[in-house]
């Protein structure tokens, strides 16, 4: 049984520093698919020589989960636990907040030196209650180092993040069970996704067209799905590119304050204080 599409939206451009950003989640309608909270696709944009770069210097955060799909350019990662990690075309950065960290994300300094091409994605995955106080964790992939399904016409080609996509298991650990790929579909390719029936689903594409249940979906747009069926259709009628994840919904109460997720407005303000304490480390 195919899995019913409740709602395709759309997203405009949005100035952020020097290029421009899409936020498909959330939206107008639409808070949060739990356990994703916020989709941020950055570019594709084109940096000139000695910019700028990203304007993301240390902020903390806590509560919750990050992560971040490098398409193009070199997306350096900070942290106040001591991860540091330079990611180039391809590759993710997995971030674990947990109780507390302040990290930062940029232009690596070659590319803010040289310029060139960035294109990014950031998604926010919230932690239940039982583990927002966990110790934060880094994890870095380079595009080697993810392992690639590819179908039988070679049309489509999915990496692996985390979770498992026919028999292979993605390079990431994710402490909540958290499916993530990157799927890279040629004109005319097809394929088959199987979905838990106990799992949403977070499907955005970034560019091209491709028919999801026989619904036309094109560049920039997110897929809400229902909790009916278990599967999902893709055919690419252009080159597509899309990310696909799933997770288990939190039925919790949620309290979000800027950079901290928690379940009360009590924790928010013992964040806040923690943070102002140094208690999340600094940088």
């Amino acid at each position: 049984m195919l899995r019913e599409i409740k709602r395709i939206s759309s997203t405009t451009a949005q100035r952020v520093g020097e290029h421009k950003m899409y936020q498909p989640l959330p939206d107008t309608g639409l808070d949060q698919i739990s356990p994703f909270l916020l989709l941020h696709h950055h570019g594709p944009h084109f940096f000139q020589p000695y910019n700028q770069g990203l304007p993301f210097g240390p902020h903390p955060h806590r509560g919750f989960e990050t992560l971040t799909f490098i398409f193009e350019g070199e997306i350096e990662h900070a942290d106040s636990q001591g991860f540091k990690s330079v990611i180039k075309d391809g590759g993710v950065q997995w971030m674990t907040a947990g109780r507390g960290i302040v990290h930062s994300e940029n232009l690596s300094a070659y590319q803010r030196e040289n310029g060139g091409p960035m294109e990014i994605i950031q998604l926010w995955m919230n932690l239940p209650a039982a583990k927002k106080m966990i110790a934060p964790t880094y994890q870095g992939f380079q595009k080697s180092e993810i392992p690639v399904v590819k179908s039988k016409d070679n049309k489509v080609e999915v990496s692996v993040i985390s979770g498992e996509f026919q028999g292979q298991k993605g390079v990431a650990n994710s402490v909540t069970g958290l499916e993530f790929l990157n799927i890279n579909m040629q004109k005319g390719g097809s394929l088959n996704l199987k979905v838990s029936p106990d799992k949403n689903i977070l499907l955005y594409v970034l560019n091209g067209e491709v028919k999801i249940n026989s619904r036309l979906v094109i560049g920039t747009q997110l897929i809400q799905f229902g909790m009916e069926g278990e599967s999902i259709e893709l055919f690419a009628d252009e080159n597509t590119r899309l990310i696909f994840g799933t997770g288990s919904p939190i039925n919790e109460p949620m309290v979000a304050q800027g950079p901290f997720v928690m379940n009360t407005t009590t924790e928010i303000m013992q964040a806040m204080r923690d943070y102002q304490m140094g208690k999340m480390g600094v940088m």
